[in-house]
């Protein structure tokens, strides 16, 4: 049977290194069946599916709650998906990084409309 402690848990499944507190937390109430989903989904689209159905069984007190914590740990994630695509390095990258350096490094921003110049 859900609880507010397991629909909290059931956000926190996107963090792969928190699964097994997880699983945990869902054994104690006995969710096997949704431990078994989740296991076996390929994407986010069946956890997004037993989020849902998780709410309708807790009630929107809890709901509004979990969202707000939900938010946050969402935006973490994103934050460090986001860091690690902003450091990848590619041979673009690499060719663009040379040649403004050959030009007197990174460009100046264009004081009238406030964009870079870049070289590519």
């Amino acid at each position: 049977m859900w609880t507010k402690k397991s629909y909290d848990a059931l956000f926190f499944w996107i963090d792969t290194q928190k699964r097994e507190m997880i699983r945990k937390e869902l054994l104690a109430d006995g969710l096997t069946d949704i431990i078994s989903r989740l296991d076996i989904a390929e994407n986010l689209g069946e956890w997004y599916k037993i989020t849902h159905e998780a709410a309708a069984v807790v009630g929107p007190g809890v709901i509004e709650k979990s969202a707000k914590q939900a938010e946050i740990e969402l935006g973490r994630m994103a934050s460090a998906m986001g860091r690690k695509g902003g450091s990848s390095k590619s041979e673009r990258k690499k060719e663009t990084a040379r040649k403004n350096g050959k030009l007197g490094g990174r460009p100046r921003r264009d004081e009238k409309n406030n964009s870079p110049f870049c070289v590519s």
